[in-house]
């Protein structure tokens, strides 16, 4: 099958004939009918996020099931199906818990680019094991493990779906897992990508009173207006803290951005007795200043958080899309072959894009 293959951090991405086996216990065989294009997909390309290589990326996956493996369940040929980023084992504490957004095993191996298993699926041809870093879905097949699939219905467009797998799932995560988001509260999101842009239209969905955008593009925070916010404001244009010393503190910052300036800004904007749900992963080496005493005497909390549960959150998201409650295809920006992935990349980098289709 063809799949784009990186080799070598900072270089560009081939598309090459590789081999894939067959799915094996629990796993699916998926035909990728696109597959979204991330900022996390764009650290591995870069060294940001040290994944083993040669590695095919790609994590936000919409298909259609090709064939299954033993002990498979829940699916079936011809199932069309969309993929969460995260793949729980189900049977590690965490998962057993219900913290399946946290699997030991998953990651474990993520990095690794390793099915659950610690085996690999893909090899160039000479041999080589070649990693799927989260699914791999930058190819013609991908194979998954079950607990990560979640069946597309009708109505929704499959390969539009693809979004929900990772900028939706963290978005409900950040809102509704970790966030817990009430009705009324003053929320401001950092960053105006298909995760920030999501958010927002998870917070209009519950009810938040001000959804306050931040960002330094000007066509996205117009976007933002469209999908829900109720202020924008560029910080090249505004000083942020400034405005937000005139209006009070936010019930909940969530920086979406993943840069440790703007986690910083976040510490700046929060109320007393506010929280700080942090969704943007900066690159590995990256590190941030914490202030115990700002945390301890106005009892600011911060939150990590590390996408949402894909057997049990994975399906009410695709429920919200279906009902329009939230909008996969607003945050599509454009589709490109898999040949057109380096393109595709650096429109992202140049912030001419939220969320571009791969197309394979």
């Amino acid at each position: 099958m063809r799949a784009a293959v990186l080799h070598k951090y900072k270089e560009a991405i081939q598309v090459e004939d590789v081999e894939i086996s067959g799915p094996k216990k629990g796993e699916v065989l998926i035909r990728v009918s696109a597959t979204g294009l991330c900022h996390s997909d764009v650290n591995v390309f870069l060294g940001h996020t040290p994944a083993e290589t040669p590695v095919v990326a790609g994590h936000e996956i919409a298909g259609v099931v090709e064939d299954i493996g033993d002990d498979v369940k829940d699916f079936r040929r011809g199932d069309k199906v969309v993929a969460s980023f995260i793949q729980p084992c189900g049977r590690c504490r965490n998962c057993v818990s219900g913290r399946e957004n946290l699997c030991e095993t998953f990651i474990a191996n993520r990095l690794r680019g390793a099915s659950l298993d610690g085996s690999y699926r893909l090899h160039l041809r000479n041999g080589t094991p070649l990693k799927a870093y989260m699914g791999g879905g930058f190819a013609e097949y991908a194979i998954l493990p079950e607990t990560a699939l979640t069946k597309v219905p009708d109505e929704l467009e499959l390969k539009k779906a693809a979004v929900l797998g990772c900028a939706g799932l963290t978005a409900y995560g950040a809102t509704v897992t970790t966030g817990r988001v009430e009705p009324g509260e003053r929320v401001v999101v950092i960053g105006a990508g298909g995760v920030g842009l999501s958010i927002v239209q998870l917070l209009k969905s519950i009810g938040a009173g001000e959804i306050i955008l931040i960002d330094v593009i000007d066509w996205k925070l117009e976007k933002g207006k469209e999908l829900g916010a109720t202020t924008t404001i560029n910080s090249l244009k505004t000083d942020v803290v400034n405005f937000f010393k005139g209006i009070g503190g936010a019930d909940m910052v969530v920086e979406s951005a993943g840069r440790p300036e703007t986690i910083d800004l976040a510490m700046n904007l929060v109320k007393i007795g506010g929280r700080i749900v942090l969704v943007g992963i900066p690159p590995a080496d990256a590190s941030i200043g914490i202030r115990p005493a700002t945390l301890i005497r106005r009892g600011i909390q911060i939150l990590p958080n590390h996408g949402a549960r894909p057997r049990t959150d994975l399906p009410r998201l695709v429920e919200m899309a279906r009902t329009g409650k939230y909008n996969p295809e607003a945050l599509i920006t454009g589709e490109y072959s898999l040949e057109e992935l380096n393109e595709a990349v650096s429109a992202l980098l140049n912030g001419r894009s939220l969320r571009t289709l791969i197309i394979p």
